[in-house]
């Protein structure tokens, strides 16, 4: 059975996901999060859970050496991008820093593929209808983190060969 990591699996999303690939793939699912944001009956009960922030480097080298991860889903961020200009240091931290922790764990663990959840944020003020082929403008700094971490993605693939999926979502709806 693959083992499966998300994060922000507390959250709309990472619960979806982590319900999916439970019922749907038999996949063994780990989540971590730190429900920052996310709240804790969202989490599968057949999912592995640690309430963790994803800034515990130590916590989260234990995490992949234990449950050596064929696959990585990042969905965890603190995702206010109005606000980004006025908690700047804590933006780059979670949004940046912690995504480069987990793509720095899921390089020393030979993690297969790595899907993260960017925004279209890094399209900053460009108009609609935006195509993957406008190059990305990010116009606050919740942007520029996450267009930094799609970018170290092309290094990590260039230099050690992590297959990697970027999706950035908008208006996201749905219920749980």
């Amino acid at each position: 059975m693959k083992a499966v990591l998300v994060t922000g699996g507390a959250g709309f999303i990472g619960s979806c996901l982590t319900n999916y690939l439970i019922e749907n793939l038999n996949y063994r699912v780990v989540v971590i999060d730190d429900l920052s944001s996310g709240f804790i009956e969202n989490i599968n009960t057949n999912a592995k859970f640690y309430q963790v922030s994803i800034n515990e480097v130590d916590k989260i080298e234990g995490i992949f050496k234990n449950h050596k991860f064929e696959y990585v889903y990042h969905l965890a961020a603190y995702a206010a991008e109005g606000l980004s200009h006025f908690v700047r240091h804590y933006n780059y931290q979670n949004n940046l820093i912690r995504s480069i922790n987990l793509i720095n764990a899921s390089i020393k663990h030979k993690v297969s593929s790595f899907t993260f959840t960017s925004s279209i944020a890094v399209y900053g003020g460009l108009q609609s209808p935006m195509i993957e082929t406008e190059d990305p403008l990010p116009e606050d700094p919740y942007g520029i983190a996450k267009l930094a971490v799609e970018r170290d993605f092309f290094t990590a693939h260039e230099i050690f060969g992590l297959s990697y999926t970027i999706f950035r979502p908008h208006n996201v709806y749905g219920i749980p």
